[in-house]
């Protein structure tokens, strides 16, 4: 369900957008696709861990996951979520959507979009693998 709100802003972006508006869009849509192969990598580590399967998110936060295992299921999403807010060096994408982007498609992704990914931070990897983001945390800030 994450992708479908990148379908929309690729098609704004490649149909209304400036000169360079295909190639911008195209380089949206593989970089944000591309970053979440990620997401859906560390959801299935998650969801096969243990004994139960389970996608949902109540029963992902009950398992005690290694540290080991969480620094890396922690590290696949925080790439995933690097490229969505955009953190550096993962935001090569954003000043060609910008920069191409009508008034109306900038404000989406300002104003939206480059939101999911500190939220999905927030909310998947702090809640869910609290061990790892204590210790990942301190780089974040520096990187921040």
């Amino acid at each position: 369900m994450w992708e479908l709100e990148l379908l929309p802003v690729y098609l704004l972006l490649s149909i209304w957008g400036g000169k360079k508006r295909l190639y911008a869009a195209t380089k949206f849509i593989l970089y944000t696709a591309g970053g979440s192969l990620f997401i859906l990598l560390a959801a299935l580590g998650m969801a096969f861990y243990g004994d139960t399967i389970s996608f949902d998110m109540q029963t992902m936060m009950a398992k005690e996951f290694p540290l080991r295992l969480q620094l890396f299921l922690y590290s696949g999403f925080l790439i995933a979520y690097a490229v969505k807010l955009p953190i550096i060096p993962f935001h090569t994408w954003l000043p060609d959507a910008h920069g191409e982007a009508t008034a109306p498609v900038h404000m989406l992704l300002a104003g939206i979009l480059l939101k999911m990914g500190g939220y999905a931070i927030i909310r998947m990897n702090v809640e869910m693998l609290p061990d790892a983001h204590a210790i990942i945390a301190p780089g974040l800030v520096i990187l921040g």
